[in-house]
């Protein structure tokens, strides 16, 4: 069987071992970091990527359409998640979770658990310090592994209203 070939990061200098998006100093990644995004095929999935690069980018299409109903907002914040049953949380799946990127229609994230689709879930996203935990409930909408790395990224679409909400006013968008 051919082995495919996996596309570098393009911003990914290997001769130097830097990231070229970084403006206001040197981004060297950990070994861990280069092998997972900068040569291992997810730098879509790079924090460096989507804060400098990917930013606004939706989800377009080979027709280059954008089917995004909101724009995402790149961020990297603790996320915490349960399995919701019956208006009762039925088991904690990930304590450890990191948002990738927000919306006021959902989250991307990633964790080392692999999350069947259509799983309603409960949620604790916590920003810095000086922020109270924002939770709410969502539905698994997507679950995929990256490609050399132990990781999933995930979508969950917010089931609560008040999220939307709290959302909106907490990174300071507007409503429809």
């Amino acid at each position: 069987m051919a082995r495919q070939k996996i596309d570098n990061c393009p911003h990914w200098s290997a001769g130097d071992r830097n990231c070229l998006l970084s403006h206001s100093g040197l981004y060297l990644p950990v070994q861990e970091h280069v092998d997972i995004y900068c040569e291992g095929g997810n730098f879509l999935s790079c924090s460096q990527f989507i804060a400098h690069a990917g930013a606004g980018r939706g989800a377009v299409t080979d027709s280059g359409v954008n089917h995004r109903r909101f724009p995402r907002i790149p961020g990297r914040f603790s996320f915490r998640l349960a399995e919701w049953e019956q208006d009762n949380v039925s088991r904690i799946i990930d304590d450890a979770a990191t948002t990738v990127d927000l919306s006021p229609g959902g989250i991307r994230f990633e964790s080392y658990c692999a999350l069947p689709e259509g799983v309603e879930i409960i949620f604790s996203l916590n920003g810095d310090f000086s922020d109270v935990p924002l939770r709410g409930r969502g539905e698994v909408k997507w679950c995929r592994s990256l490609e050399n790395a132990p990781l999933y990224h995930a979508g969950i679409a917010f089931a609560d209203p008040e999220v939307v909400r709290a959302i909106r006013e907490r990174f300071g968008l507007a409503a429809d």
